[in-house]
């Protein structure tokens, strides 16, 4: 149930727990509705900041602004951050304790003079979403990154950064003996792979030192070296296997994130380690979680671009995009990586699939030569791989290349979830939406707990919906609207499976929403724009049930 009550010029507003757990979900609605009446008027002439649908209520971003400079004048201004916001949680009141801290920090720095990156250009900081310390990228005008105290343009070039780097503690075996332990050291390999290949760290494992090198960890470490280290352990106990890891500082061994996945002990002694693999996804996740974070120092973090810019592209709108090839550019001018290539290959397919750019020859030639450096420089780098293997399939229709850049992406790699999503995507281009639900689904067990859930649930969403199975489609695509409510992608087809189920209301809706993002969406603009699975039977029921919402045709 939501509430709302004002002292003064402050409202408070209230979100209890189970919202739907014990009413009809058109009496659900109808609370919402009445909620959202109330907000709006309190919210007096900005009332058109909240938009909602059936089941969700939103901010309109684009007409949101915040003044960290204005935030963070005192420290009092810290201690009121949120304030009058009451969600009624624990777990909230621990987060927001902790970020009343952080920004008292950030005070105290810009007070010493020590911490530019709150100091200039407040909006585009906000409108950015990064306060990390890889540094703060204007987002008109040259390239400026704001660095401690000081401004660096394009000069950076001369000075080389440093990649970060991260070490792993061998990893430790309780039961079945030697196997056991080689079960082990298979996962820690992977891992170390993993983190390389996902976030473009450099890994020292330390399972292939006999005995501990001389001032390995009594050195005062490189600036670019994590403070953090991962220890993963596997318990052999009756039937089954237990995984757990654990992320923790290496100055004083504190916790800061801990995991676990249950596997079959036989079928990992018979060689299958896919049960083990969603450990291995969730200790990346954490440590790109943590790498953007905004409490990291920039010392230990220099030349991080690359994760900023994959962060940047997976928030899907056109000016994360810009942003995200800016620091592309950046990676490739400091060092040439495959993989910032096959980044830059990929924005072409989101530009293309959202419609900020036409599928014209230029932008497919520069995809093309970005996907070939890419595998020029990086030939068994399984994202890499999938990228481009990606690029291949939407914008070249190149399905059998495609497919083969995806099979070894997965033998090299089989716990990348990106590299199994966007093998899900190549069967919906080529009629097969039953394997690609399939994959889809594995992909789901892998990703449960990954930033960026919302874009594998797409995929769920678009497989599910060409294979028929609207439910599906629905729930997924739902679940991915939550954290990315303007995403035309999931939208398109959510208007489209809402109408086949007959769902008349909410199919106009969605249809609405798109049309708010898209105003010339059309069925010949989605022809026009080449979108590769149209000409598939799933495709039509994608286009039948667009027109069933009340699409224009033309």
């Amino acid at each position: 149930m939501l509430a709302l009550s004002r002292r003064g010029s402050r409202s408070r507003v209230w979100l209890r727990d189970k919202l739907w757990s014990d009413r009809p979900e058109e009496q659900a609605s109808a609370s919402l509705r009445q909620a959202l009446l109330e907000i709006r008027k309190s919210l007096g002439p900005a009332r058109d900041l909240v938009r909602a649908d059936k089941l969700t209520v939103w901010l309109d971003l684009d007409r949101v602004e915040l003044d960290i400079n204005q935030a963070t004048a005192s420290e009092s201004a810290c201690d009121q951050l949120l304030e009058g916001m009451d969600v009624r949680d624990p777990e909230f009141e621990e987060w927001l304790t902790l970020e009343r801290q952080n920004w008292q920090t950030r005070v105290q720095r810009d007070r010493e003079g020590g911490d530019a990156r709150y100091l200039e250009r407040p909006s585009d900081l906000a409108l950015s979403g990064d306060l990390s310390p890889f540094g703060q990228y204007q987002r008109a005008g040259t390239d400026v990154l704001v660095r401690g105290a000081r401004e660096e343009t394009t000069s950076f070039d001369a000075t080389p950064l440093r990649p970060v780097l991260m070490r792993l503690q061998p990893p430790q075996v309780i039961g079945l003996g030697d196997k056991g332990r080689i079960v082990a050291l298979r996962l820690q390999t992977l891992l170390t792979r993993s983190l390389s290949e996902t976030l473009g760290i450099g890994v020292a494992d330390l399972s292939f030192d006999t005995h501990s090198a001389p001032g390995i960890e009594a050195d005062p470490s490189p600036a670019n070296l994590l403070p953090i280290t991962v220890k993963m352990r596997l318990t052999f106990e009756g039937d089954a296997v237990l995984a757990q890891a654990v992320i923790r500082r290496r100055s004083d061994g504190v916790h800061i994130w801990s995991g676990e996945q249950l596997a079959s002990r036989f079928a990992v002694r018979c060689g299958s380690m896919s049960e083990l693999h969603p450990i291995i996804t969730q200790i990346v996740d954490q440590v790109g979680q943590y790498l953007l974070s905004p409490w990291v120092e920039d010392s230990s973090c220099a030349g991080a671009d690359l994760i900023h810019a994959i962060d940047s592209i997976f928030r899907l709108s056109r000016d994360d995009l810009a942003r995200a090839e800016r620091l592309l550019d950046r990676c490739i001018r400091q060092s040439p990586d495959g993989a910032a290539f096959a980044w830059q290959a990929f924005i072409r397919t989101f530009q293309v699939g959202q419609r900020f750019s036409m599928a014209d020859a230029g932008i497919t030639e520069e995809a093309r030569d970005l996907s070939r450096r890419a595998l020029e420089l990086d030939p068994a780098n399984p994202v890499s791989l999938a990228l481009v293997g990606h690029v291949h399939s939407f914008l070249f229709a190149e399905y059998e290349r495609a497919s083969h850049l995806f099979e070894k992406a997965i033998h090299l790699n089989p716990a990348q979830p990106l590299g199994w999503d966007l093998y899900a995507m190549l069967h919906c281009f080529t009629g097969q939406p039953t394997k690609a639900v399939a994959i889809s689904n594995w992909v789901r067990q892998l990703v449960t707990h990954s930033r960026y859930k919302y874009y594998f649930d797409t995929t769920r969403c678009v497989s599910a919906a060409l294979a028929g199975d609207y439910a599906a489609a629905i729930a997924a695509g739902e679940e991915a609207l939550m954290e990315r409510p303007q995403f035309n992608s999931v939208l398109r087809y959510l208007a489209a499976s809402h109408a086949h189920a007959n769902h008349t209301h909410e199919a106009q809706n969605y249809l609405m929403r798109l049309q708010a993002i898209e105003p010339d969406v059309s069925i010949s603009a989605l022809r026009e724009s080449r979108y590769p699975l149209l000409g598939t039977e799933g495709g039509q029921l994608l286009i039948e049930g667009l027109v069933k919402a009340g699409i224009r045709s033309q």
